[in-house]
């Protein structure tokens, strides 16, 4: 049998020493594109996924050579089908057929090779893993991922009952495990960890999906009744690298800051939390991601300004160095304190105003228009918010960029939207300034003038952010 096949590099690194190169041989129908990715998670600190690409011949039929460097699941996606497949080191060959209709029942094994995989098929579909469809809960920079099932048990279940189930579905889980006839020591670890991990994860969810719920005390007493964190270890070097253990760690550190709630800047809090609580490798690849995650995700440079060169110094695992030097510059030059752009708008008293008339106060700058219906929504679920930080001296500027004057005003009167409504006369160098390239698009300016930075996408659980910059 020949196979035509194409390898397309999309990111480039050095293959570690403990990498060995698999072969996966495939056999598809019912697709469309002539082309299939593999894809693996390559570099976790910065997020970024390789691609391996190869071509569909006319057999429908492909194949291609990866390095694998620790045990894994590929996602395989030929159109906007995926199909799940376990790999470690020791897999060399795996040889594949499916129905891109329904990969995962369609899915044929063959070869020696097929009791891992064969198992993995099966448990997935068996307790519902890899869906794709998650429910997020973000603070500080870092996302903890659960499953939609996960957070309707967590929002709707009483106490007793949900953790019974988070119970029951892992005993469940390790007795289906345990019963795999044939699986690799690698496989079986691997999912016996997946397991563990997303249990912890599960545990702490409902914690963090019902904050408000809680007092500090009664956190405090559920971390020991409920043995949080007790099924695997906190403090694994050699679990840094898969994104379940990651997972796991967000949650434990946002359960923290429920557990122990301070007044600095909620980013600031959670590098204290990691610093005291985790250890070793663990400690500094989750410092280095959060000052890595608020720069890139949220443009906030200020925790990297703040501790990179002491991380620097105290970090023993060079390569984090390495990558940060990537993000922040050897010598930091890629994050100086900037000063806010001073824009030109127009009031509805049709009088110009200058945003450095602000100077003194601190400035929170929406820039909408009509159109967007994620601004307007945005608006809508800040109203209270807003309305609360006004009236601690806090100036909410609401830039339209809508093409005419008049689409502005006849907008207005249908949304109650909090604070200085103002009509956009110059952003043209602004916008270059700031790289806007989509709507809704905000910048905080401190009252020195300079831009300033939130530890969340979510306005509403900015409190802390606001507050501090009043003070300071």
């Amino acid at each position: 049998m020949k196979f035509n096949y194409t390898l397309l590099f999309f990111l480039l690194f050095i293959i570690s020493a403990n990498a060995a190169e698999v072969t996966f041989i495939g056999k598809i129908k019912n697709n469309k594109s002539s082309e299939v990715d593999f894809i693996l998670h390559d570099n976790e600190l910065l997020q970024e996924d390789k691609i391996y690409r190869a071509r569909i011949n006319e057999q429908n039929e492909f194949s291609v050579l990866i390095p694998i460097n620790h045990s894994q699941i590929l996602k395989i996606k030929v159109d906007d089908k995926v199909l799940y497949l376990f790999a470690s080191p020791k897999s060399k060959r795996l040889v594949f057929e499916y129905d891109n209709n329904s990969p995962e029942s369609s899915l044929v094994l063959k070869g020696k090779n097929i009791h891992d995989n064969s198992f993995f098929n099966t448990f997935c579909r068996s307790y519902n893993w890899n869906d794709g469809k998650n429910e997020v809960y973000e603070m500080g920079g870092l996302k903890t991922l659960v499953s939609q099932n996960v957070k309707r048990m967590a929002t709707s279940y009483s106490m007793t009952d949900y953790f019974r189930i988070m119970d029951e579905e892992r005993r469940n889980q390790l007795n289906y495990l345990q019963k795999g006839m044939s699986l690799s020591i690698d496989f079986y670890r691997f999912i016996e960890n997946e397991i563990n991990w997303k249990y912890e994860t599960n545990k702490l969810a409902y914690f963090l999906f019902n904050k408000d719920r809680f007092s500090i005390s009664e956190l405090r007493g559920y971390w020991v009744r409920y043995m949080l964190m007790q099924s695997t270890s906190i403090n694994d070097d050699k679990s840094v690298d898969f994104a379940s253990y990651q997972n796991m760690l967000n949650a434990f550190i946002h359960f923290l800051h429920l557990q122990t709630p301070v007044k600095t800047k909620i980013e600031s809090s959670y590098y204290t939390f990691i610093k005291v609580n985790l250890q070793s490798k663990p400690r500094y690849f989750m410092l280095a991601k959060l000052m890595i995650v608020n720069y890139q995700r949220g443009g906030n440079p200020s925790l990297a300004r703040k501790n990179l060169k002491a991380f620097k110094r105290e970090n023993p695992y060079k390569n984090y160095n390495t990558q940060l030097d990537k993000i922040f510059g050897k010598d930091m030059e890629y994050l100086s304190a900037k000063n806010a752009p001073n824009l030109k708008v127009l009031d509805l008293n049709e009088q110009e105003i200058w945003l450095n008339q602000y100077s003194g106060k601190v400035v929170y700058v929406s820039f909408w228009a009509s159109w967007c219906a994620p601004c307007l929504q945005g608006f809508a679920d800040s109203r209270n918010f807003r309305k609360e930080m006004e009236g601690h001296g806090v100036v909410f500027l609401n830039v339209n960029l809508d093409d005419q004057e008049a689409v502005w005003k006849k907008t207005l009167p249908r949304h109650d939207i909090v604070g200085k409504n103002v009509y956009a006369l110059d952003t043209k160098q602004a916008s270059k300034d700031l790289k806007i390239t989509s709507l809704p698009y905000y910048f905080l300016v401190d009252k020195s003038g300079k831009i300033a930075y939130l530890s969340s996408n979510k306005l509403v659980e900015c409190r802390e952010d606001f507050m501090q910059l009043l003070s300071d």
